[in-house]
């Protein structure tokens, strides 16, 4: 067996050889954590720029509506997404070498009016899943089962209202005909009274109605919007997310028994926006008419079927009846009447019902004999109702309880694009809110940058207020 000998130069080569490999592998892990510095450095800077860019949010639009969006424009009217890219440059800079920003773009931007505004419904149903409490929700769940019978029971007394009224009239003509005698008219003023403004019977103060008219032309519900990246899909459209949503309009839009009711000055574009988001007119007057004939229609309906269910009352209006006619041949003629009398009772209790309403009292949805205020006779003369003004029933429903059931039998498309035509109308006639748009309010979208610190770094992210 041979033994090697290492002379003195190979095992300085050797050495060189070692000190070489150990060199490049220290070259290497020192530029790996160099890497991972600089990556982790700019992901910080990152973080740091995405909380800044998010921080320039809306106040307005926040304080009003609680909701977080990002105007484009930053109040100048035109979008100028170059300029949300220059900004978020800026604050990367901040935390980053100087000239360290290459390049950084955005795009993908997710407007409030995407989707016919279900974007917008998204983030204002998760703002009231955050606070609405269960007894609430039950509540408004009830406006459903209410809108329902509603919409039943006046479709009822409308078709009573023609049929009865047809009829009798027709057998009027036939005794006059066959009898040669006349039938009295107890309900030829109420008739007259159907034919006047809703307003004129049931506005306590017709000085306070606000004269107040929107220009529509130019209103997101009727005007081509910006496209965007569409809603998130985390709450959806649907019958549950409906109720959150009603939810949120209660709260956050105003109705006219707040002015009517009470000393509240006159606010920011329409005042009667509840109104406004069943009727969609363009003056307060016309969407309080709109909505108060509704209202009527429903107590009509809810009134009528309780007198039919009210022996003493239909015996009452029976025997009424019986007087006004008096003697006759004429077969059906004192029921056809008797009828009548009751739809012009249901009519008249209606008339006071909207009126206590708008005066912020409550009315109950299903009357009974304590409930029921107006007496036959009150009915057909329907002279001034103010002595009934500080009347309510105990446990019933105020206005805004009615508008929530008007709600539910308000498509959804409706009410959130009319919500938002409210949203900016408002957001205009705040200082330095001439130009907002609601399509140029973005609260999430993409972005993409390119840093260098002696070596180019690439970042792509979500950009997003999360709820």
């Amino acid at each position: 067996m041979s033994i090697r000998i290492w002379k003195r130069g190979e095992i300085t080569v050797f050495v060189s050889l070692m000190l070489a490999v150990l060199l490049f592998f220290f070259q290497a892990a020192f530029e790996s954590a160099r890497y991972a510095m600089l990556r982790s450095q700019m992901e910080e800077a990152l973080e740091l720029a995405e909380y800044s860019v998010l921080s320039e949010y809306h106040r307005e639009l926040l304080e009003l509506y609680d909701l977080f969006y990002i105007d484009l424009s930053y109040g100048g009217g035109a979008e100028d997404t170059e300029y949300l890219n220059r900004r978020f440059s800026g604050f990367l800079e901040e935390n980053l070498a100087d000239g360290s920003v290459l390049a950084l773009d955005t795009w993908d931007y997710a407007r409030a009016s995407d989707d016919r505004g279900t974007a917008y419904y998204e983030q204002a149903v998760a703002y009231m899943k955050q606070k609405t409490g269960a007894s609430l929700l039950q509540k408004l769940k009830s406006y459903e089962e209410y809108g329902s019978q509603a919409s039943e029971n006046e479709a009822d007394y409308e078709e009573a209202d023609a049929k009865e009224s047809r009829n009798l009239e027709e057998l009027k003509k036939r005794r006059e005909e066959e009898e040669e005698q006349s039938t009295p008219d107890p309900v030829a003023d109420t008739n007259s009274l159907k034919k006047t403004s809703i307003l004129n019977l049931v506005v306590k103060e017709p000085d306070k109605l606000s004269g107040k008219k929107a220009d529509l032309g130019t209103a997101p519900s009727v005007r081509y919007l910006l496209p965007g990246a569409g809603a998130r899909g985390r709450n959806e459209a649907n019958a549950a997310n409906d109720v959150f949503f009603l939810a949120y309009l209660l709260e956050h839009f105003p109705d006219a028994a707040e002015y009517l009711a009470s000393d509240k000055e006159s606010g920011a574009w329409l005042d009667y926006q509840l109104e406004y988001l069943i009727a969609g007119k363009d003056s307060d007057l016309s969407n309080l008419e709109a909505v108060c004939g509704r209202l009527l229609a429903i107590r009509e309906g809810m009134n009528y079927v309780y007198l039919l269910s009210d022996s003493a009352k239909v015996a009452e209006c029976a025997a009424l009846a019986a007087a006004l006619v008096g003697a006759t041949m004429i077969p059906g003629l004192v029921e056809a009447m008797k009828h009548v009398l009751l739809l012009a009772w249901a009519f008249a209790e209606s008339v006071l019902d909207v009126r206590l309403l708008l005066n912020g009292k409550r009315v109950a949805f299903y009357k009974n004999s304590s409930s029921w205020k107006l007496s036959l006779s009150g009915a057909l003369e329907l002279g001034s109702l103010s002595g009934f003004d500080e009347q309510e029933d105990e446990g019933g429903l105020l206005y805004q309880d009615y508008l929530g059931i008007l709600l539910t039998l308000t498509g959804r498309e409706k009410k959130i694009m009319r919500s938002l035509d409210a949203i900016e109308g408002v957001i205009r006639e705040q200082a330095g809110g001439q130009w907002f748009y609601m399509d140029q309010c973005v609260d999430a979208f993409w972005m993409r940058t390119v840093c260098a610190d002696g070596q180019e770094l690439t970042a792509e992210r979500w950009i997003a207020y999360e709820w």
